[in-house]
């Protein structure tokens, strides 16, 4: 456990020092764009994209052509889901981060790399004189960070919001905002799509760890040794998210809740989560992603 722990306290040492966030983030984007892991991210994030294109298509009906707007929260260091919506026909897209993570060098080389696949044409502005605020108009994209709730958004005005794992780190009330946001946002008819990792993301860095390692603390201890501005997991169950959704003009189209199966059980019980999760079903807790689509009323 000694690679969790070191990590938790270098990620609260330089969250308590004035340089300390800039120097994190710089780190951060150095190991996600480096020649080893830029075209595995561009890979799965392209995954992603179409695999919520799939999910539209095939729950609500909706095809990329028939967004003329789309708002996503949350997106990272490199806009490649808004780029394959582009690509598939989607309209307008306005791109949010609470944070301004975007790599502006990197956006050519993933305009590049989307190039071709699924019959989509070279772009004009890869290559030539363009800047990147040029490609980004050039493919009807507006990008905004720091920004958070109320968006820049006119009340009714998307057709699509998506959210990808991001849901995990806010604390419930940002996450309630979140929702409201979105409701806001969209039209009626419109479509909400998340997706959010649910177990531990410490134990990617540390295979040692359970999935389920983060439920073995109460709330008291977590925020005191474990959470911090870099990696601030809310440990929210699938349950949980379900009622911060209640009362909101939504529909919902579908709900699919990953693993809370014999196996993820088995390893539930291992770790043995703290008495105050006990009122959660243990398959609750042993979730490892949820998915849904909402439908605007």
């Amino acid at each position: 456990m000694i690679r969790f722990l070191a990590k938790v306290a270098v990620q609260r040492l330089l969250g308590a020092v004035p340089f300390g966030p800039a120097f994190y983030q710089r780190q951060q984007t150095r190991r996600i764009l480096s020649p080893s892991d830029v075209l595995i991210n561009i890979d799965s994030k392209h995954a992603e994209a179409l695999s919520h294109l799939r999910l539209m298509r095939e729950a609500a009906g909706v095809a990329p052509s028939d967004v003329a707007a789309h708002l996503e929260i949350g997106s990272g260091w490199l806009p490649v889901i808004p780029l394959t919506f582009r690509r598939h026909g989607m309209g307008r897209q306005i791109l949010t981060d609470v944070t301004a993570l975007l790599c502006r060098d990197k956006v050519p080389d993933v305009a590049r790399r989307l190039t071709g696949i699924d019959g989509a044409a070279p772009h004009p502005h890869i290559g030539g004189d363009g800047t990147v605020d040029d490609l980004l108009a050039a493919e009807d994209m507006v990008y905004h960070a720091p920004a958070h709730a109320p968006f820049p958004v006119p009340s009714g005005s998307v057709d699509l919001v998506t959210c990808t794992q991001v849901l995990i780190y806010p604390p419930p009330p940002v996450v309630r905002a979140m929702h409201e946001e979105a409701a806001r946002c969209l039209r009626p008819g419109g479509l909400y799509l998340a997706t959010i990792q649910l177990d531990d993301l410490y134990a990617i860095a540390d295979p040692r760890l359970s999935r389920f390692n983060f439920l073995r603390y109460s709330s008291a201890a977590w925020k005191r040794w474990f959470d911090n501005r870099f990696t601030p997991l809310n440990r929210l169950r699938p349950s949980q998210h379900a009622r911060l959704l209640d009362g909101l003009p939504f529909e919902r189209l579908v709900w699919r809740v990953d693993g809370g199966g014999p196996a993820e059980l088995a390893e539930l019980a291992r770790i043995r989560p703290h008495g105050e999760f006990a009122h959660l079903p243990p398959e609750d807790l042993a979730a490892t992603n949820l998915t849904f689509l909402l439908r605007r009323v």
